[in-house]
């Protein structure tokens, strides 16, 4: 309900539904979205570095292979209804808008602030945090809603193998 009103809703939903890392989640394009999934490809990461940290683009996942991950309906139509409002986002900013997401790669990002620019690693990161704590909830990190995907996942009866396949593990014992 609290992250239901935020701008990145849709994306709060998609780490949720899906357990994908904070990188992956940044690195999707709409190019990697279909109907019922999305290729993860790539990841946007910060290299920390002499005071000032550089957000790059990795080509590879973790582990250095590409997977599709599905995603339900619901979490779907909240994509496409992100989609439509970041493209309001886009002609009301105009021109400046950065189609490059501020990371010197042309591509149609899908976590962005309002200028185009791709929500930075550790910037998502923050804002979950206050989401957390606004919720009341009990503390988690964005990287325990991974977790979290996977006790779900296995405890609604889903296949070790499958839900370790959408986590983007390189073995069934990692």
């Amino acid at each position: 309900e609290v992250a239901a009103g935020d701008r990145l809703h849709a994306v709060w939903r998609l780490a949720l539904t899906t357990g994908l890392r904070r990188g992956e989640l940044v690195g999707i394009t709409w190019d990697d979205v279909d109907d019922n999934s999305i290729v993860i490809a790539r990841q946007v990461l910060v290299r920390p570095g002499g005071g000032r940290d550089r957000v790059y683009v990795r080509a590879t996942t973790k582990s250095r292979r590409t997977r599709r991950v599905r995603i339900d309906e619901a979490t779907a139509a909240d994509l496409r209804r992100w989609k439509a409002d970041q493209a309001t986002e886009r002609l009301a900013f105009g021109q400046p808008w950065k189609t490059d997401g501020g990371l010197g790669v042309e591509a149609a990002w899908i976590v962005t602030e309002p200028d185009g620019a791709v929500v930075q690693p550790d910037t998502l990161l923050a804002r979950w945090k206050r989401l957390v704590r606004v919720a009341a909830v009990t503390p988690i990190t964005l990287h325990g809603a991974r977790h979290s995907f996977a006790e779900l996942a296995l405890s609604a009866g889903a296949r070790l193998d499958v839900v370790s396949r959408q986590l983007g593990h390189a073995s069934i014992l990692r």
